[in-house]
């Protein structure tokens, strides 16, 4: 009788051995496959904030480029009235001398 217990007691022992071998198997891969989706799921965000930051990147750059042909039309007007402004200025002048000599 008590043979048997001790032997039931082993087999029982090596069922929970058992048990425990399996469950660390278990952990390891549900490990192994968070590590898995962890790694996926942060090279999607990556990508995702890579995507992003080259579309802002490329609307800055439009935003600028529109910005500097709109100021160098404004120079430009800028410019032409001031060449304006000028020449009256400068028929005036001429305009004065002329009659001054006269």
């Amino acid at each position: 009788m008590v043979e048997e217990t001790i032997r039931s007691i082993r087999e029982t022992e090596e069922q929970a051995d058992e048990i425990i071998k399996e469950a660390e198997k278990k952990r390891r891969e549900i490990l192994a496959e968070a590590e898995r989706k962890a790694e996926e799921t942060a090279e999607e965000v990556i990508s995702r904030a890579k995507a992003e930051a080259l579309e802002a990147a490329e609307q800055a750059k439009a935003d600028g480029e529109r910005k500097e042909a709109d100021a160098a039309v404004e120079t430009e007007k800028a410019v032409s009235k001031l060449k304006e402004s000028a020449l009256a200025r400068e028929k005036e002048a001429v305009d004065l001398v002329i009659s001054m000599l006269v």
